[in-house]
């Protein structure tokens, strides 16, 4: 039988408790001077303590990839971050129930900080207050900070952000060119309280994480330029926490492919049972890592059995070296995988995985109705929080299964709301927290520690209703994502749920992924051709072969669109916009526009977002070209 921390931690207790025995009965009940009584105290007040803590560990679920040091650190911080929870949890509800006053606070500090800066001297002056700012500050988008971060990246002083910058933030840039954000550190700790709130668990599970290296530059100043979610390269506190909380060496968070570290982030995965949660930033990195457990299951338990990396993996060999070391066969583990395996994959990160709270993830492209039907069966999907690489707006405090909403975080960003029906003006009038309403949307206008201020990042939420006093709300699309041929404006959840309709009549038919381009796109280039307006919409199916869509069943796309959005079906009935037109692209079709936007932008696979609408005319001629069924 194998020995587990269970065993160990009972050792451990019994053997504390006979110490602190024997150091009683030596020199308390017996004649000792004051001074080895003094000793003795302290030492059985010592061995009291280990053994309570040992017997209290023992009595746990645990993660047996732990050592004795990250097992005691996890559990230190985990019991000291409950007991300061009441507390932080106490602060957070007064925010809430004042978030005007919160928010003003936050805005004062901000113009305290940058107030000497060159930015600070032309937009923040005579500012003392919510209602000066909206009066005398501009509403902004990326180009107003472009010359000034620039510039901060290059070295520059004093220009406008007056914090420490110790890395610059890349935004996923899938069109093209990224954006350059100074990263700036929060302490306030607040997203630990909620996700110890929602989440909760053993304080000694380790949790799964799946990460892929991102390609890192540096600017002229010697700052590193990367994704929001990065892991420093020799960074020992780094180092020393991911060993702490996630069950992959830290060599793993080195490797640069996505399918190798997705597969090596699994693996070690897999010799966990006592796994508490599964993270990836994006519900179609789960959707592709168990795809690929799938796939090549042979593979992983053939590598868990041996205790070495397969070789077909193009791995670093020092890499591979290290996670060979770190890798401990365990055949018991393949075999009871295998047997589960054997039963299928519907609902099989449950079953693999028992003690699992949730998976975290963002879902952005419709792939959580296909994970729940299959892989994640029968688990709860967790969205902790919303945000960007411009900042973090809020928390997400329920798992009860209702879609994912958000309560704003007045003390650490600034929010303002654009009605949606005036988001297409230079500069329309916003509104703060407590003059919004439910049930209305609107397009978020943000100030955050990064240096921006009333920036319109270009998303829409709707108002879903207050918590104490603050506002809860539902995301809903960005305004850059929406399809727009003569103002009709329908967003990709109109879309998403117009070809899942289909789907039904679709017989044996199966979706892997869409997304959407408009026909002026195809003729960008192109000078004085007329062409029809309609929607090009590019789905991939799981391969079936023989399987092919008639023109009828095409058709119930542009049905179901018509159905959903009234303005849409208006133009279509005059005559303005043609029917959309349905096009089946070969598989893999969706891997390799991925695999384009990454190597032709400065997105990374950590923070790759399928666009749901193609926007450049490379995408477009790429995805063209992939099309078997027209």
């Amino acid at each position: 039988m194998a020995v587990t921390w269970e065993h160990r931690c009972v050792l451990w207790a019994l053997a504390s408790a006979g110490f602190t025995a024997y150091v009683i009965n030596a020199y308390f009940i017996n004649d000792a001077t004051w001074l080895c009584r003094v000793a003795a105290g302290f030492l059985a007040i010592l061995g009291t303590l280990s053994s309570v803590t040992a017997f209290h560990i023992s009595t746990l679920r645990c993660s047996e990839s732990h050592s004795l040091k990250t097992l005691l650190l996890q559990y230190i911080l985990f019991q000291v971050a409950t007991l300061t929870t009441p507390f932080s949890l106490y602060k957070l509800k007064k925010l809430w129930k004042e978030p005007r006053k919160a928010q003003e606070k936050f805005l004062l500090k901000l113009i305290s900080r940058d107030a000497d800066t060159e930015y600070g001297r032309r937009y923040l002056t005579g500012i003392q207050s919510l209602q000066d700012f909206r009066d005398k500050h501009p509403l902004t988008k990326y180009d107003h900070y472009q010359d000034y971060f620039q510039r901060l990246a290059d070295g520059e002083k004093n220009v406008c952000v007056a914090a420490k910058v110790d890395r610059f933030g890349i935004s996923s840039g899938t069109t093209g060119k990224g954006k350059l954000i100074p990263m700036v550190y929060d302490d306030s700790g607040l997203g630990l309280v909620v996700a110890l709130q929602a989440v909760g668990s053993s304080p000694i599970q380790k949790i799964v994480g799946l990460y892929c290296k991102p390609a890192q530059k540096l600017t002229k100043s010697g700052l590193p330029i990367t994704p929001a979610v990065f892991v420093p390269e020799n960074s020992s506190s780094a180092e020393f926490m991911l060993s702490m909380l996630q069950n992959s060496p830290f060599s793993a968070f080195q490797i640069s492919t996505d399918f190798e570290a997705t597969y090596v982030h699994l693996l070690f995965a897999l010799n966990d049972k006592n796994i508490c949660m599964f993270y990836a930033p994006f519900a179609s990195q789960v959707y592709r890592a168990f795809s690929m457990l799938e796939d090549e299951q042979d593979m992983f338990l053939e590598d868990l059995s041996t205790g070495r990396i397969n070789p077909r993996l193009n791995i670093d060999a020092e890499i591979r070296r290290s996670l060979d070391a770190a890798l401990k066969a365990n055949p018991a583990r393949a075999d009871e995988l295998r047997a589960e395996f054997a039963r299928g994959f519907v609902g099989i990160l449950g079953r693999i995985w028992p003690h699992l709270n949730c998976f975290v993830t963002v879902d952005i492209s419709g792939y959580e109705q296909k994970l729940k039907a299959k892989y994640t069966k029968g688990t709860r999907l967790y969205t902790f929080a919303y945000g960007c690489t411009e900042g973090l707006l809020c928390f997400n405090l329920w798992m009860d299964g209702r879609p994912p909403q958000y309560v704003l975080s007045p003390s650490t960003t600034l929010t303002e709301f654009i009605p949606e029906d005036l988001s297409e003006e230079a500069n329309p009038k916003t509104l703060f927290l407590d003059e919004i309403e439910v049930g209305k949307r609107y397009e978020i206008v943000i100030t955050t520690v990064s240096g921006f201020y009333r920036y319109r990042m270009g998303d829409v939420v709707e108002v879903v209703g207050f918590h104490d006093n603050c506002p809860v709300i539902q995301v809903k699309y960005r305004t850059g994502e929406l399809l727009n041929l003569r103002s009709e404006k329908i967003d990709k959840l109109v879309v998403n749920n117009a070809i899942q309709e289909s789907l039904t009549s679709w017989q044996g038919a199966t979706l892997v992924d869409w997304t959407c381009a408009e026909s002026p796109l195809m003729y960008e280039d192109a000078e004085h051709v007329d062409f029809d307006m309609l929607y090009l919409l590019f789905i991939e199916l799981e391969s079936v072969d023989g399987f092919r869509l008639s023109e009828e069943q095409k058709s119930l796309f542009d049905q179901s669109l018509r159905k959903q959005h009234e303005f849409y079906d208006h133009y279509r009935q005059v005559g303005t916009i043609c029917e959309a037109r349905v096009m089946i692209v070969r598989p893999g079709s969706f891997k390799k526009l991925q695999d384009f936007i990454i190597a032709t932008s400065t997105a990374s696979y950590n923070q790759f977002k399928m666009p749901k609408k193609l926007r450049t005319k490379a995408t477009l001629d790429l995805m063209m070209k992939c099309v078997v069924d027209v």
